[in-house]
């Protein structure tokens, strides 16, 4: 892997986002009200009652870290739930695990794992990694050093002579949505990030192949 991969692929992050009913949050009360409004106070209130699942996802993770890297315990920084967040810093990345307020169904929360911020690039293809994520993650997320000129890469794709790609965009070109018949998952294109999701969660090793597949494939849009 060259320094220019290495310093691209040092900027994703793997992602896994599950969706949960509001009221089955373990802290979830009678006298509570679910909420019918997207709102901050709304998200104050759903990062409160989720303390317990956010908790228990930090234990799980701690011991798992150390157990397959074997980290020591002033190794492993943990950042206490709070506010809907929790992290714990390694030596090697950095995992975090968010709990918000959806923006589609106030009734929703949304359970967001995410492992970033690589410190050795290399440990996100080692088997200890595998080993402490397992299948875990269904995404990989792509924040590029520059915006991304959608329209410029809708353009590239359709220009391309090749029969096995499809993309997908709307009028105002403000989003690409791209798939390739030899390759497993669907690129998404925003602006400011590119996001490979796959249609069952995948070792990390299968999801960065698949991500440096389609990069592979799309020669010539400089900042992907």
């Amino acid at each position: 892997m060259s320094n220019r991969e290495k310093t691209r692929i040092s900027h994703v992050s793997l992602v896994r986002e599950e969706r949960s009913r509001v009221r089955d949050l373990s802290g979830f009360k009678k006298s509570h009200q679910v909420p019918d409004e997207c709102s901050e106070r709304a998200q104050l209130f759903i990062g409160r009652i989720a303390v317990t699942e956010i908790s228990d996802d930090l234990n799980e993770r701690f011991a798992e870290f150390r157990r397959h890297f074997g980290f020591r315990r002033t190794e492993l920084q943990v950042t206490e739930p709070d506010d809907g967040f929790g992290a714990i810093q390694t030596p090697l990345f950095e995992y975090r695990m968010t709990v918000t307020q959806s923006g589609e169904d106030p009734a929703e929360a949304v359970f967001r794992r995410q492992v970033s911020e690589f410190r050795d690039v290399e440990s996100l293809m080692s088997a200890e990694f595998s080993a402490a994520f397992g299948r875990l993650f269904h995404a990989i997320e792509f924040e590029p050093p520059v915006s991304i000129d959608v329209e410029a890469f809708i353009d590239h794709i359709e220009d391309q002579p090749e029969e096995d790609f499809s993309i997908d965009y709307d009028r105002t070109a403000t989003w690409g949505r791209l798939t390739c018949a030899r390759i497993p998952g669907t690129l998404m294109i925003l602006p400011d990030r590119v996001t490979l999701t796959t249609t069952q969660p995948e070792l990390p090793t299968r999801l960065l192949e698949a991500f440096l597949q389609f990069r592979g494939r799309l020669v010539g849009i400089e900042c992907f």
